[in-house]
């Protein structure tokens, strides 16, 4: 495993077994990088007075088991905008290597919508994007979402909500066509098609302007309402839907809870944010994450999947699955 900065416990990195479930010592490691990743945001958080909250999974995990959900394999967080634009700000003088900062600004083509911390020496890469060979930074990662203010109006939110997927849609089709485009260096099966798309497509397109206006439109319609004082917060950086609402009055103070070595911040209000993701949140629901299988390696950078030569030796069986 590469070296961290955080200090592990002796036997944290032991297979071990949790609610009858096995959490392998690979999965072990995989956690130890993002906890080291969570402390390194900690610090930089507190440095600068920035307020974040454990979300999703991980705040669950802190109320129910008191660190990772023992089939979960990330890390997510959200803060509200104005805390993540102060984060933003801050990032590129504070993350030094092995840590990055990504997001679309510091890392074009990524097209996550939100941002992530990765540790560069390591590999973190969605079978999905693994196999469209996308080439942005895919270091073991967490995530972390801003929150924004979401009219109260429901058709109003409707409407807010299908222009953000057609945006998002229109830029990532933009994106495809310039920095995500890639030609294999093997002439496969796909190597004459690729080369036309190149040939015809990616000039013109490229000669449109900056495609990346395209996302500070985006960015501008997810932040419409962060200057009125609405009921309810939404991710629409990251998803669209109504039940994915949190309500603004969780989210005004925090509290740490213990989270496996460590502690994170999460809503005073947690019960009542929980119950409005998962209902009875107390009950056990042995479910898959949302990234579906990812290739882990606490070893080798995301570059040594990247080389072109690397692709044919992962097989199925190393991606791991939920």
């Amino acid at each position: 495993m590469v070296p961290l900065k955080i200090q592990l416990p002796a036997d944290f990195l032991n297979e071990e077994t949790r609610c009858d479930y096995t959490i392998s010592s690979k999965m072990k490691e995989v956690w130890a990088v993002q906890l080291d990743m969570l402390e390194e945001l900690d610090r930089v958080c507190k440095k600068h007075n920035i307020a974040y909250f454990a979300s999703y999974g991980t705040m669950l995990g802190a109320v129910r088991h008191k660190g990772f959900i023992p089939w979960d394999d990330d890390i997510d967080l959200m803060m509200l905008r104005s805390e993540y634009d102060k984060l933003c700000a801050v990032a590129q003088d504070e993350f030094k290597e092995p840590y990055f900062f990504q997001t679309e600004w510091t890392d074009r083509s990524s097209l996550r919508g939100h941002a992530q911390l990765r540790n560069s020496l390591t590999t973190g890469i969605l079978v999905k994007d693994f196999e469209k060979k996308y080439r942005f930074n895919q270091g073991i990662f967490l995530d972390i979402f801003p929150l924004d203010a979401v009219t109260d109006d429901d058709e109003e939110f409707d409407r807010l909500s299908a222009e953000a997927k057609r945006l998002k849609k229109k830029y990532m089709r933009r994106a495809f066509l310039t920095d995500r485009f890639y030609i294999p260096k093997e002439k496969g099966i796909d190597f004459i098609p690729r080369c036309i798309v190149h040939t015809f497509l990616r000039g013109p397109f490229k000669s449109l302007g900056d495609y990346q206006k395209i996302y500070r439109e985006y960015e501008a319609l997810c932040t419409k309402h962060n200057n009125d004082n609405t009921e309810k917060l939404g991710l629409l950086g990251f998803c669209y839907d109504r039940d994915e609402l949190r309500f603004r009055a969780d989210f005004e103070e925090s509290i740490e809870l213990p989270f496996e070595f460590t502690t994170v911040p999460v809503p005073k209000n947690y019960d009542h944010a929980l119950r409005q993701i998962y209902g009875n949140y107390m009950e056990f629901v042995k479910s898959g994450t949302s990234h579906g299988g990812i290739i882990y390696d606490t070893d080798r950078p995301y570059t040594f999947y990247l080389n072109q030569g690397n692709y044919n030796q992962v097989k199925m069986e190393e991606y791991y699955h939920h």
